[in-house]
């Protein structure tokens, strides 16, 4: 019954100053790419600490994480432009079921940008880097549960970014529609 609920994104119209970023479906949760200017580009992921962060991947680690509200990380990868799907699927290390390009603008991708950044920075003493992941992550202020989990977090930085998000929750299951509704 969960896998037929898709969280629909619909694009910003006619944003001002448009720029690519991309939402990535890994399958159990998403991560958002945003351009970081001079061609580049930052891929940033938001889950469970121990889960994601410490690759504490055991049924015990997965429950907790679900039925409470956990210590949550904040993941962080630069990667090389240009701004282009391509591109970011040759860069990014974890599989990628899906991948999404959406033009949103620019100012608000780099306040989300420096938001996320600014996060990073607070808590770098708490860095750790994942291969897994070719992320750093960093402890995340607030905690991860299933009513703030990975899905929702990145719906909330779409909002953010101008787009419209229906059905957003527990699982992933993204779809993209552009304003004119294709």
């Amino acid at each position: 019954m969960l896998s037929g609920c898709a969280t629909v994104v619909v694009a910003p119209v006619a944003p001002e100053e448009p720029v690519a970023v991309f939402l990535l479906d890994h399958g159990g949760h998403a991560s958002l790419v945003l351009p970081a200017g001079e061609g580049s580009l930052v891929r940033y992921a938001y889950g469970d600490y121990r889960w994601y962060a410490l690759e504490q991947t055991g049924p015990g680690t997965g429950l907790a994480a679900l039925l409470g509200g956990t210590t949550a990380a904040l993941g962080r990868g630069e990667l090389r432009g240009p701004a282009e799907a391509r591109a970011v699927r040759a860069q990014v290390r974890e599989g990628i079921r899906q991948l999404f390009e959406l033009r949103v603008g620019r100012a608000a991708s780099e306040g989300l940008r420096a938001e996320l950044d600014g996060i990073f920075a607070a808590n770098r003493g708490t860095l750790v880097y994942s291969a897994t992941y070719d992320l750093e992550f960093v402890r995340h202020p607030i905690p991860y549960s299933a009513e703030h989990n990975s899905n929702l977090v990145v719906a909330g930085w779409l909002e953010s970014l101008g787009c419209e998000v229906k059905g957003a929750g527990l699982i992933t299951n993204w779809s993209v529609t552009l304003p004119d509704g294709r």
